[in-house]
């Protein structure tokens, strides 16, 4: 019979949700590899729950296992926001040589291809990821460790999920296997139509990203952010206190929206409730209810509703314009760099030179910073559009209402009694 024991890592009850998943997801492969089910998994996570070991709130939705490129990834329900995360698994050395070889080949796939989601290699990770999305999931975050920050964020693009938190992660692709043109053209593509939110939080010592300047042509599109902590590759070292503080402050507050869109559906009910009230008071009056009533009652009925979805819209609009203003910011940083990188590896070219072997990459300067910027731009010229259309509305509903009051007294005085 297969057996494995998902092993304390070091997760605890508050731990915060997309470290959380980027360390289970190791276990979980373990598992996996060890011939355990999905159900056997997840009594196994509940026990975990159950000694204050793994967050509660997250429910494991599903998991995969490719043997053949030893590629996996799990999806957990944040049940405080209704969201799901999706994990995937990095190096793992646990399961033995064999499958540890076939993580490291990935590595070299990385530096002399830069292969995308179009490969073979991400053909189990695709059907994941549209699995959950045809059985109704809306993912919302796609996170990771090291190479399974790499698949985390080529998965994340392709399926255009809003936000890509990745730890000590392996980069998109190597500047030396771009200039060869091995495979660059898929990955620019993929960059340049993903509006989304990519951070990559860096321990302050890890070999692969030392001081952030990664293994010199490492290309990482998406906003770095280096914990001074001291520590090195391994994902527990995010578990701590300070850790998980700082990523807390740095990343999308999710549960911050979760709750403002609470208040507003609590409101909304509560607004509702009392039209109902309002209805009884105009059957006490003895009948039917008054064409005027009617139409009153179903205008604020319908305001009540607008005015509820326009709040919610405006919580998450506000959220997603701050993310594409932090992005357009990150544009022009990730080109500076990218110059900077290419300038340090092509030390005897010239600087057109450079530039020129960037284009011949696919590493432009309007792929890299100007498009992408004036996409974001236009994004929120949109968002704002949508709300302006919201007020517009209300402005409508409210006018009718008040025309409505206004040529029946009786009706006024009802509403004022």
């Amino acid at each position: 019979m297969s057996s494995y024991d998902i092993r304390d890592k070091g997760i605890k009850k508050d731990s915060e949700a997309t470290s959380a998943v980027a360390t289970i997801s190791y276990e979980v492969e373990n598992a996996q590899v060890n011939g355990l089910d999905k159900n056997d998994i997840n009594k196994q996570i509940i026990k975990l729950q159950g000694a204050d070991k793994f967050p509660s709130n997250l429910q494991l939705v599903d998991a995969f296992y490719d043997p053949k490129t030893s590629s996996s990834g799990v999806a957990f329900l944040d049940n405080n926001t209704g969201k799901v995360v999706v994990g995937f698994t990095g190096t793992n050395l646990d399961n033995g040589i064999l499958e540890s070889a076939k993580d490291i080949g990935q590595w070299v796939n990385i530096a002399f291809k830069g292969d995308g989601p179009s490969s073979a290699y991400f053909d189990a990770s695709n059907k994941f990821m549209n699995d959950l999305k045809a059985n109704g999931y809306d993912i919302d975050t796609v996170t990771g460790h090291s190479l399974g920050g790499r698949n985390g964020t080529i998965m994340g693009m392709e399926h255009n999920i809003p936000n890509i938190i990745l730890y000590n992660s392996a980069p998109l692709m190597n500047l030396l296997g771009n200039l060869k043109k091995s495979n660059p053209q898929e990955l620019s593509d993929l960059f340049g139509r993903y509006s989304g939110n990519i951070i990559y939080f860096v321990s302050e010592n890890d070999p692969l990203n030392k001081a952030a300047g990664g293994v010199p042509g490492s290309i990482y599109p998406g906003k770095i952010i280096i914990i001074k902590n001291g520590k090195e590759h391994d994902i527990t070292g995010f578990l701590t206190k300070e850790e998980q503080d700082f990523i807390r402050q740095h990343t999308p507050d999710l549960n911050k929206i979760y709750v403002a869109q609470k208040k507003v559906q609590t409101d909304t009910t509560k607004k509702l409730i009392g039209l109902e009230l309002l209805r009884a008071k105009f059957l006490k009056s003895g009948g039917g209810l008054s064409a005027s009533e009617e139409i009153y009652l179903d205008a604020s009925e319908a305001l009540i509703l607008t005015q509820g979805m326009s709040k919610t819209l405006q919580i998450e609009i506000d959220d997603i314009k701050k993310m594409y203003r932090e992005a357009k910011k990150d544009s022009d940083k990730l080109w500076t760099d990218t110059l900077k990188t290419a300038d340090s590896i092509g030390s005897t070219l010239y600087q057109g030179e450079v530039l020129d072997s960037l284009n011949g990459g696919g590493a432009t300067e309007p792929i890299v910073r100007i498009e992408p910027k004036e996409e974001y731009e236009q994004k929120i010229s949109e968002l704002s559009s949508i709300q302006q259309e919201y007020n517009e509305l209300i402005g409508q509903i409210q006018s009718s209402i008040n025309k409505q009051v206004e040529t029946d007294q009786e009706l006024a005085r009802q509403i004022g009694g």
